[in-house]
Order: structure tokens, then sequence, then C-alpha cells
């Protein structure tokens, strides 16, 4: 992974593609699935992204679904996350993991068919077919991992 230098622009969604990838079931399992979310510079320019970019989720009419991401376990409000420096080409990468089985008693699960990731007013969205199930009246969560470099 290349360093972050303060002389590199931040990315503009125009730069940026996001797109969403299975992984051959990666991050699929026992009442778990998840996708990875892929951003890609399509510009000739370097330019960073924030290395937690915040992600929501849609259902199939566009409307945002109670699903929020899991704050990780011992770290409020959580780790100091660099931004990441993306070449001409080159890709980062999150992975977003949830409970996909109706698993708690008096559950409760929404459809996902939109994911939406945000950093500052910059906004790209791409398709996503998800089940995400929740404990009782409480939204659904999600985990979500910082951004790094793929490849």
């Amino acid at each position: 992974m290349l360093a972050f230098t303060p002389n590199v622009p931040p990315c503009t969604a125009d730069m940026l593609t996001l797109s969403t990838d299975a992984g051959d079931g990666d991050l699929n399992g026992m009442s778990h699935a998840g996708t990875w979310l892929v951003l890609t510079n399509k510009s000739g320019h370097a330019c960073t992204v924030p290395g937690q970019p915040t992600v929501s989720l849609k259902d199939a009419k566009g409307i945002a679904l109670q699903a929020v991401r899991k704050a990780p376990v011992g770290m409020h409000p959580g780790p100091a996350v660099v931004p990441v420096r993306l070449e001409p080409g080159a890709s980062a990468r999150a992975s977003l993991r949830w409970v996909s089985g109706d698993v708690y008693d008096n559950g409760k699960c929404v459809d996902a068919a939109k994911v939406e990731v945000r950093f500052g007013k910059q906004v790209l969205s791409a398709g996503l077919s998800g089940h995400l199930c929740g404990e009782g009246a409480k939204a659904a969560e999600f985990e979500q991992s910082p951004l790094m470099r793929a490849g």
C-alpha cells in the first residue's frame, strides 16, 4: 500500500467507480453473508479516498434501510483510519458482512438492493443483493472493514 501523501487531492465521484464483488462467497458462512465494495480510480490522476467512508443500504425503491454499521468491539469511537491513495486504474476494497439468517427471537429482516458510499459531498452507488437480519426492534447491523488497496 502506498503511504498517504498530503499533496494528492481527494477523489471526486466522477473519478471513481463503485462495484460489489461477492468474491466467490468469501464472506458467506453459517447465517452470514457479505460482499466486497470496490472503488476504482478511472481517472488519469492519483487521488485519495477516506479509509472508512460512510455506507448506507437502500431497498429496491431507493428508500434507506434500517441497517447500520456495527462499531468494532473495544474501539470507541474506533481506530484512526488514514486515507487510501489510488493511482490511475488502481482499486481499493472494503468488506461488508451481515447476519443473513433470521436467527434472533423476534428478529426482523430487510432486503438491500443498492449500496451507497459517501465521503464528504461525494456519493457513489452500486447494485447489491443482500438479506440482512437484526434483533427485535433494533436496526440490522453490518460489519465494515477499512478500505485497503486491492491487488
